[in-house]
């Protein structure tokens, strides 16, 4: 899925920032660990963690869930999407279907905000803004 997902080369050489640093993709365990893409450290061997590197582990975690939080609530927002069942693979267009419920629910954030949105002290984009009316 990863390299099907055209990141190596589409999107992984365009992480660049104005400042000359290189923007990371944070990945949990399920996923490839390639260009661009970073993840949680672990005990390798005999070697323990350091304390920062523990210290990345919670933060990133933390930060992770208020992404898992935004998921959770389309599954709320649209029942269905929470039923493995209604999917076939092959039969039922179920990217269009995950597409759909993601800008639904993002509409929805436009209007009501969201618990991320709290977290981060950051409010959403005006319906406008977001539909780049």
């Amino acid at each position: 899925m990863y390299t099907q997902s055209e990141f190596p080369t589409q999107v992984a050489p365009g992480l660049h920032l104005p400042n000359g640093e290189t923007a990371l993709v944070y990945g949990d365990p399920a996923y490839f660990l390639g260009t661009g893409v970073i993840g949680a450290f672990r005990n390798h061997w005999h070697l323990e963690m350091t304390e920062d590197e523990r210290r990345f582990n919670r933060h990133m975690a933390r930060q992770r869930m208020s992404v898992e939080w935004e998921f959770g609530k389309a599954v709320m927002q649209w029942g269905f999407m929470g039923h493995k069942s209604n999917f076939k693979v092959g039969l039922s267009p179920v990217g269009a279907y995950y597409a759909v419920c993601i800008l639904l629910s993002n509409v929805h954030t436009c209007y009501w905000g969201s618990a991320t949105g709290v977290k981060f002290h950051c409010n959403p984009p005006t319906i406008h803004e977001y539909l780049h009316f």
